[in-house]
């Protein structure tokens, strides 16, 4: 499903990462979103959205709010002691009131600590220039009526 979709989405590559899931909303049997989540097993284990993309013709309306909030919460739901993470430069999203999100850092993409591997992967898809955001998912039942700052 995701060769629909990655034309539409700046990190367009060939495959998605080992491992994620994917989800896709439909109006009728048209598939208008995409969303991929990926479950990182490092020092911190949590999901983070992977990959956030609706049809041009869609876009604005808040499909991809709505299938965002939708997977957060079947995830959070189920797996409640697993954090559930979005970082994104997407200026729709970030100046949206993303109700039961919380701001956990502002700033310009990383290259890492080190030289790894990985970090040089991430490299890649980082833009220096490009202010993104990090937000965790926090039910409202145990958000306390936390909102987007």
């Amino acid at each position: 499903m995701w060769q629909v979709f990655r034309e539409h989405h700046y990190l367009n590559t060939e495959r998605l990462g080992a491992g994620v899931r994917c989800y896709v909303a439909k109006t009728g049997d048209k598939p208008i979103a995409f969303i991929a989540v990926a479950h990182v097993h490092m020092l911190v284990n949590y999901f983070r959205v992977s990959r956030l993309v609706v049809l041009p013709d869609y876009q604005g309306i808040g499909v991809g709010k709505r299938l965002l909030n939708f997977v957060a919460e079947l995830y959070t739901s189920q797996l409640q002691e697993i954090p559930f993470y979005l970082v994104t430069s997407n200026p729709q999203l970030i100046r949206s009131n993303l109700d039961g999100w919380r701001v956990k850092r502002v700033g310009h993409g990383s290259s890492g600590r080190n030289d790894s591997r990985i970090n040089r992967e991430l490299v890649k898809s980082n833009s220096k220039r490009r202010l993104s955001v990090s937000l965790q998912y926090i039910p409202q039942k145990r958000c306390g009526g936390c909102t987007n700052a």
